[in-house]
Parts: structure tokens; sequence; C-alpha cells
């Protein structure tokens, strides 16, 4: 007579099979998080950057980096200016006037390193890690 059910070797090729299956989609999960969350702070970058360039055409001058959001919002160039990016890292932003600079320091929230996306009077200068990737 043969026992129903499943052996000790059958049930542990069944948990190494699901490991080695976790093992390739968490990492590739994490991955395709990280690329979304760099494309959508890009986006949100390049229109502070276009409501920028607005002010610039109308005024004929970048905003003070003193109120930029401000100044933007009052002006309805944006309805509200994000302060922060996806990671929670604050925008960077400086203007002497003539030009400026919008700056995530990414990721790792540290100046510097490949994850930095940097725009330069509307265009984008750094782009972040997973670019053309």
């Amino acid at each position: 007579m043969r026992n129903k059910g499943f052996s000790l070797v059958e049930i542990l090729v069944v948990i190494l099979v699901l490991a080695a299956l976790t093992g390739i989609a968490i990492p590739t999960y994490m991955l395709v998080t990280a690329r979304a969350k760099e494309s959508a702070v890009e986006n949100e970058m390049m229109n502070i950057a276009k409501a920028l360039e607005l002010h610039n055409v109308d005024d004929q001058v970048y905003p003070d980096p003193g109120n930029y959001p401000g100044i933007l919002e009052e002006k309805n160039y944006m309805s509200a200016v994000p302060a922060n990016d996806l990671w929670e890292n604050e925008y960077i932003y400086d203007s002497d006037g003539n030009s400026y600079t919008l700056e995530s320091h990414g990721m790792d929230g540290a100046d510097g390193g490949d994850d930095d996306i940097v725009i330069s009077s509307g265009s984008m200068t750094e782009d972040g890690a997973y670019a053309n990737r």
C-alpha cells in the first residue's frame, strides 16, 4: 500500500525552487521600482524647469532661490511646486537671475555620485543612475 502525501525530499525541492524564484524576483522588483521612482523625479523636475522657463519668458529673469516655489505658484505656473523629491530629499534650486540649476541628490541623498539628477537652465545635465540602461 502506498502512502498518500509528499516525501520530505519533494517538499525540500519545492522549497528550494520557491527560494530560487524569490531570489530572482525581489532584486528585479527593487530595480524596477528604483527606475520608476527616478523617472518620476525626472518628470517632476522637468515640470518645475518648464515653470521656471515660463517665468523667465514673462519677467526676463529666473526667480530668486529664496522663494521660487511661492513665486511659481503665485503666478500660476504650477499649482503646487514640490519641495522634496520622491526619496524625501529637498530639491536644490540656485539661480543668479540669468541661469539656474535644479538638483535632486537621488536615491542616496548625497551630493555627487552617479544618481544625482541636475537640470541647468532647462537642460538635463545629469540624469541619474538608471539613464540609458
